[in-house]
C-alpha cells in the first residue's frame, strides 16, 4: 500500500471540539476565523453530499425524498464539466420496456412461484443439485389441489410470469400438468400480446412450450375429444359468461396477429425459433421436438437445451405420472401418436397462407440476404423444405428459384442455366453451407442434377478438402447414382491420390462415398481403393489399414511416428509443421490409439460394406495383437469399432467368431475395464451357444474375483457363472435353451437295466400326477428360454410345497410299478427251476 494511503495512528479528537486550533508545521498556532454554521438544508433538496439522500432521510427519521427528472432545455446548454462536477443523480431511469413489457412482477408473487418450483422439483425427483429426494410423495388428489391453487394464483399474472426471468421456467413446468382446458386459459390470457411474447428472451421459451403442448390439444380437437369443462360451458351458453375459445381458434387468432410482422420476426433472435415451431405444428404428421431437450434440431439452440437441462426442466406432468408402469412402452406409443398427429380443418391451409404472405412481402435479394443471416438461415431451410413438400418448388419465383437465382425458371423455359455468384459464394461461410446443403437435400431431381453439374462437377477434388464446402459435397454424394459416385472417386484421386483428405482430417466425403456405395450396392471396391490410396497404404501392408485410419495418418507418417524417424519432405504435405510438432509431443506412440472420432466413424461405415467388401477392414482388425485389441476395447472411441464389427449384420459369422476367440483367456482383463466390460457384454449378447459356453467356462475359475470387481460383476451376473458352477444342466437350459435328454429322469425313477427289463416310457412328475388323478394330458414341450438372471432362480416356496404334496403320490405309484416288475421276475425264475 502506498505511504500516502497509510492511516497514521494517534489520538482521535472528539467530535465536540469544533473550534480546535490548527497547528502549522512550525508548531505556532494560527487563529482561524469563527464561521457561522448555516442551517442544515432540507433532505428534499439533493446536494453534492457523500451520502445518499435516501439514507440521510432515513437517519433523520423523515420521509424518503422524491425526485423529478430534470427536463433538459435547449436555451440552457450544459457543458461536460458542469455535468461531471454537478450534483450526483441518484434516481434510476425507467426500466427498459423490452425486459418487462408487461410490468414487473410483485416480489411476493415471485417468491410464491419460487416455492412452487421447489415443490415441483421434489415431485420430479430433481433438486437444485440433481439429487433424488425421498419421503415427499403426496397423493394424486393432493397434487391436483396444489395445481388448482397455483393456477388460481397465476390467474391475472400470466404475461408477467411468462416474461420474468425467475418465473418463466416455473410456467414451463406447470404447462404440461394443466391439461387442455388450462392451456387454453393461458393462451387466451396472452390475447393479442403474442408478438411481444415471442420477441422476449424468456417469453419466447414459454411460447415454444405452449406451442408443443398445443399441438397435442389440436390433435384431440380434430378427433372431437374435448375436456369435460367444454360441456359445462356449452350448457351456460345463454348466460352472461364468456366463452373460452378452442385451441384451433386460439391458433387462428395467433397467426392473424403475427402475420403482418412475420417477415421481420424471422430474423429476430428470440422470435425466430417459436415461428419455426409454429410452422411445424401446423404441418400434419410432422414430429415435434421433445420438451426435455433431448433431441436437437432446427428449433431450439444448444444454449437453450443446456439452460433447460441445467434447471431440470423435464417437460413432464407431475399429476398422474404414478400410473405409468411401462415408461419405455409409453414413450414409444407417444412417438407413434406424434407421427400420426392431425390438425383441425380450419388450420390445414394456414401454413400455405403464411408461406404465400412471405413470398409476396420478401423479394429475392432479401431471401438471399436472410439465407446468410445466422438467425434467418434456419427459417429459410425450413421454408424450403415445406415448399418442396407442398410441390411448389418447381415454379417460377419460388423460394428455390429465388435462392438459385433463376435456375428453376431456366429449366422451365428449356434453356441451359448458367452459374450464378450467390451459390458459389455459399462455400465460404458456415451459415451459407447449411443453406446449400438444404438445397441439395430437398430440391427435386431435375434441379439437383442441374445444381450438381453447374457448381460441383470438375471441382470436387478441391471442394472435398475445403474446410466448409466438404460438408456440402458429402450431402450431394448421398443423392448420386453409380455414374456420379464413380466420377467423385475419380476427381478425388486426381488431387494427390486423395492424401489431402487424410492429412487435413476432412473425411466427410469419404464417409459419404462409403455409405452411398453401401446403399446402392455398387462401386464398393472403387471406394476402398480410394481410401487405400488416400493413406498411401502398400498392397503388402493391408494389416495397417485400421491403425492408420484410427489415428488418421498416412502410412509413411504413421510409421515415422512409431519409430521416431524424421518425416520426409513431401510437396503435397499440407500440415507439415503441425505434424512435426505432433511427432515431438507424442513419442512414443501407442499403436492404434485414436485421437479423434473421424477415423473411427469412417471405419464403422466401412464395416457395413456388403458383398465381402468389408473383408479388408475385418482382416486388418483381426491381424492386431491381443494387447492392441484390449487397448481398442478400453478406448472410448475405438471400442465402437469393435461393437460395429460384432453387431453389424454385414459382418460374416467367421470374422465375428474369430474376434471372440481373440479375447479367449483375457476376458477377465476385458471385463474389469470400465469400457471393456461393455465390449465383453456385446460379445456375450452376439455369441452363439457354443461360444457362450466356451466363454463362461474360461471365466469359471475366476468367478469369485470377477464378481468382486467394480465392473466385472455385471458380466458375471449376466453370464450367471455361479449357477454354471453349481447347476450346469439348469444353466444350459436357461442360458442356451438346451434341455438334457436325461433331464426328465430327475423327477422319476430309473428304469431297470439288463435283459428282460420291460421297456416303458418314463413320465415326468406332472404326468405322473395326472395319471394318478385320471387326468392324462399330452406333454407340452419345454418353453424355457434364456433370459436375465432372475428368470432361472430356484423354485419358490409355493412351488416347493406343491412338489412335496405330489411326491407322495408319485412314490406310491412308482413303488407299485417296481413291485409288479420284481414280482414278474420272481415268477419266471420259479418256472425255470421247475
Amino acid at each position: 500500500m502506498p505511504k500516502e494511503q497509510i492511516r497514521k495512528r494517534g489520538r482521535r479528537k472528539p467530535k465536540t471540539e469544533v473550534g480546535a486550533e490548527a497547528v502549522t508545521a512550525g508548531g505556532a498556532p494560527i487563529d482561524e476565523p469563527q464561521l457561522e454554521l448555516a442551517p442544515s438544508a432540507p433532505t428534499d433538496a439533493p446536494g453534492p453530499s457523500g451520502i445518499h439522500p435516501s439514507r440521510a432521510a432515513l437517519l433523520k427519521g423523515g420521509p424518503r425524498p422524491r425526485y423529478e427528472a430534470p427536463v433538459p432545455t435547449t436555451d440552457q446548454p450544459h457543458t461536460q464539466d458542469e455535468q461531471e462536477n454537478g450534483a450526483a443523480q441518484w434516481e434510476r431511469g425507467p426500466r427498459i420496456d423490452s425486459e418487462f413489457p408487461f410490468g414487473v412482477l410483485d416480489p411476493d408473487v415471485k417468491a410464491y412461484f419460487r416455492n412452487v418450483e421447489d415443490q415441483i422439483k421434489d415431485w420430479e425427483g430433481v433438486n437444485s443439485v440433481g439429487e433424488e429426494r425421498e419421503g415427499l410423495e403426496l397423493t394424486l388428489a393432493d397434487r391436483k389441489l396444489f395445481l388448482a391453487s397455483v393456477l388460481a394464483e397465476l390467474r391475472g399474472h400470466e404475461l408477467q410470469v411468462a416474461t420474468d426471468p425467475d418465473t418463466a421456467v416455473v410456467l414451463e413446468r406447470l404447462l404440461p400438468s394443466m391439461g387442455d382446458w388450462g392451456r387454453r386459459v393461458v393462451g387466451d390470457a396472452f390475447g393479442d400480446s403474442w408478438e411481444e411474447m415471442i420477441r422476449h428472451r424468456f417469453g419466447s421459451h414459454v411460447a415454444q412450450t405452449w406451442f408443443t403442448l398445443g399441438a397435442e390439444t389440436l390433435d384431440r380437437e380434430s378427433k372431437g375429444i374435448y375436456p369435460p369443462q367444454q360441456l359445462a360451458q356449452a350448457k351456460q351458453a345463454g348466460a352472461d359468461v364468456g366463452e373460452l375459445p378452442t385451441m384451433a381458434n386460439l391458433f387462428v387468432s395467433l397467426v392473424t396477429s403475427l402475420l403482418p410482422s412475420f417477415p421481420s420476426l424471422l430474423t429476430s433472435p428470440h422470435a425466430s425459433p417459436p415461428l419455426r415451431l409454429l410452422l411445424l405444428v401446423l404441418t400434419p404428421n410432422r414430429a415435434l421436438p421433445s420438451l426435455d431437450g433431448s433431441d436437437g434440431g432446427i428449433i431450439r439452440s444448444k444454449r437453450s437445451n443446456k439452460y433447460r437441462k441445467g434447471h431440470g426442466v423435464q417437460g413432464k406432468s407431475f399429476v398422474g405420472e404414478e400410473e405409468d408402469t411401462g415408461k419405455g412402452k409409453a414413450k414409444d406409443k407417444a412417438a407413434e401418436e406424434t407421427k400420426e398427429r392431425s390438425v383441425p380443418q380450419e388450420l390445414v391451409q394456414t401454413r400455405r397462407k403464411i408461406r404465400g404472405e412471405l413470398m409476396e412481402k420478401i423479394d429475392g435479394a432479401e431471401w438471399r440476404s436472410m439465407a446468410l443471416n445466422m438467425v434467418g438461415s434456419a427459417a429459410v431451410q425450413l421454408l424450403l423444405e415445406l415448399e418442396v413438400e407442398d410441390g411448389e418448388a418447381e415454379r417460377e419465383l419460388s423460394l428455390l428459384d429465388q435462392l438459385t437465382e433463376g435456375l428453376v425458371a431456366s429449366l422451365l423455359a428449356g434453356s441451359d442455366p448458367t452459374p450464378q455468384p450467390f451459390l458459389a459464394s455459399l462455400h465460404s461461410s458456415t451459415t451459407g453451407t447449411r443453406v446449400f446443403e438444404a438445397i441439395l437435400q430437398y430440391s427435386p431431381p431435375r434441379c439437383f442434377d442441374a445444381v450438381w453439374k453447374l457448381y460441383f462437377v470438375g471441382k470436387i477434388g478441391k471442394l472435398a478438402g475445403h474446410p466448409f464446402a466438404n460438408f456440402v459435397v458429402a450431402k450431394g454424394v448421398s443423392r448420386l447414382e453409380k455414374e456420379g459416385v464413380e466420377n467423385v472417386v475419380r476427381e478425388c484421386r486426381a488431387v494427390s491420390g486423395g492424401k489431402v483428405l487424410i492429412k487435413s482430417a476432412r473425411t466427410s466425403v469419404l464417409q459419404a462415398l462409403v455409405e452411398r456405395a453401401t446403399s446402392i450396392g455398387e462401386c464398393q471396391m472403387a471406394v476402398l481403393d480410394l481410401i487405400r490410396s488416400a493413406i498411401a497404404l502398400p498392397d503388402d501392408q493391408a494389416s495397417s489399414l485400421v491403425p492408420c485410419l484410427l489415428v488418421l495418418k498416412t502410412y509413411p507418417m504413421y510409421q515415422a511416428l512409431l519409430t521416431g524417424e524424421s518425416i520426409g519432405a513431401d510437396e503435397d504435405e499440407i500440415p507439415k509443421k503441425p505434424a512435426t510438432r505432433l511427432l515431438r509431443r507424442r513419442l512414443p506412440l501407442r499403436p492404434g490409439i485414436p485421437r479423434g472420432r473421424i477415423g473411427c466413424l469412417l471405419l464403422q461405415s466401412m464395416v457395413g460394406l456388403t458383398g465381402g467388401a468389408n473383408a479388408i477392414v475385418l482382416e486388418s482388425l483381426l491381424s492386431q495383437t491381443v494387447d492392441t485389441l484390449l487397448t481398442y476395447a478400453s478406448s472410448p472411441i475405438a471400442s465402437h469399432l469393435l461393437d460395429a464389427a460384432l453387431t453389424n449384420p454385414s459382418t460374416p459369422p467367421k470374422y465375428r467368431r474369430r474376434l471372440m476367440l481373440s479375447f479367449q483367456g483375457r476376458y477377465r482383463q476385458l471385463a474389469e475395464d470400465r469400457l471393456g466390460s461393455r465390449v465383453a457384454e456385446t460379445i456375450w449378447d452376439t455369441a452363439d451357444g457354443f461360444m457362450k459356453e466356451k466363454m463362461a467356462r474360461s471365466l469359471l475359475p475366476e468367478a469369485t474375483a470377477l464378481g468382486n470387481s467394480q465392473y466385472g460383476k455385471y458380466l458375471a451376473r449376466r453370464m450367471r457363472l455361479f449357477e454354471l458352477k453349481t447347476r450346469p444342466d439348469e444353466w444350459k437350459e436357461a442360458v442356451l435353451g438346451l434341455r438334457h435328454h436325461f433331464a426328465h429322469q430327475k423327477d422319476g425313477a430309473k428304469p431297470k437295466s439288463g435283459p428282460g427289463a420291460p421297456v416303458r416310457v418314463q413320465k415326468s412328475v406332472p404326468q405322473a400326477v395326472a395319471v394318478a388323478s385320471d387326468e392324462v394330458k399330452p406333454e407340452e414341450p419345454s418353453t424355457r428360454v434364456s433370459g436375465d438372471a432372475g428368470l432361472n432362480d430356484e423354485l419358490g416356496e409355493e412351488k416347493k410345497e406343491k412338489k412335496k404334496r405330489k411326491k407322495s403320490v408319485v412314490a406310491d405309484q412308482e413303488k407299485d410299478e417296481i413291485d409288479d416288475l420284481f414280482k414278474g421276475v420272481e415268477q419266471k425264475s420259479k418256472k425255470s427251476r421247475r
